[in-house]
């Protein structure tokens, strides 16, 4: 998965499309359903029994019921108070997963594409060092990281203007400093599912896997179990997706910034010492 054949490929340029087309779905959509205007059409809905003139995720085909109705107040009471970037992007990507599932995708797609093609294998006969392997694959999922969180930042934020959605600007040292912390927890996903497409070889594998970690199923699965040990309880925020869950809530999220930077870069070398252990592996 080297950069030159990524810029000069389809793939990434579809991927980096399908941000673009979220960023502007998701800001878009905030700034309908928290205009004025629409609120009260859709108070006056709910009273009549009418159906609403724009129907939006609604749980009702026949119009917005109260908890739509509780919903869209406690979104437009959200930017009452100051929405800041960093809440409006975590709203649209992060609190659900989406930057991190989609990255998870993107990466397992392309590193099984170099096996199935005998890319790698290629790449391993010219340059037996497959640490040296491992370094150049940590560094392009590093700058991918990067790349898509840029693009979400800057597509989410431009929509917001054009829709005229109203934002509380961050100081740009807090606001470089979240989306630090967001590339590096990325960066964390990214690592996970290249040992999960090492490991198995498998396209397919590594994409279950990828999604399955980013879209936060094992950190669920781990505070269910934690439930029968309430004194445990607290080691669910040492997981990745608990790290992304706070920074979707911006740097005033309840886990500190010292906390989710050490526990993305302690993923992060796990994952990539794994990951230097298995590449080792003859057949790969």
């Amino acid at each position: 998965m080297d950069l030159y054949r990524l810029v000069h490929g389809k793939s990434l340029w579809i991927f980096l499309g399908i941000i673009v087309v979220l960023a502007a779905a998701g800001a878009g959509t905030m700034a309908v359903i928290t205009d004025p205007t629409f609120l009260e059409s859709m108070k006056v809905s709910y009273t009549n029994g009418a159906p609403a003139g724009v129907n939006i995720g609604f749980t009702s085909p026949s119009g917005p019921d109260a908890d739509d109705l509780l919903q869209a107040n406690a979104l437009a009471g959200l930017v009452a108070q100051g929405l800041t970037p960093e809440a409006l992007i975590g709203n649209v990507f992060l609190g659900g997963g989406g930057l991190s599932s989609l990255f998870a995708v993107f990466v397992a797609i392309f590193l099984a594409t170099e096996f199935e093609s005998g890319f790698s294998k290629n790449v391993f006969t010219v340059q037996p060092n497959r640490l040296a392997f491992l370094g150049a694959r940590f560094l392009e999922i590093a700058i991918l990281a990067a790349v898509f969180t840029a693009l979400i930042v800057v597509a989410t934020l431009a929509t917001a203007a054009v829709a005229g959605l109203p934002l509380i600007m961050s100081p740009l040292p807090d606001l470089l400093l979240w989306t630090a912390l967001v590339v590096l927890a990325a960066t964390g996903f990214g690592m996970l599912t290249a040992l999960a497409v090492w490991v198995t070889r498998k396209m397919a594998a590594g994409i279950v896997i990828g999604i399955v970690l980013a879209a936060g199923l094992v950190t669920l699965a781990l505070q269910s179990v934690l439930l029968l040990f309430p004194s445990a309880s607290f080691l669910a925020d040492f997981t990745l997706s608990s790290c992304m869950s706070s920074l979707s809530l911006g740097l005033a999220g309840p886990l500190g910034v010292p906390h989710i930077a050490l526990v993305c870069a302690a993923f992060i070398i796990v994952a990539a010492a794994a990951s230097a252990v298995v590449l080792q592996r003859k057949d790969v």
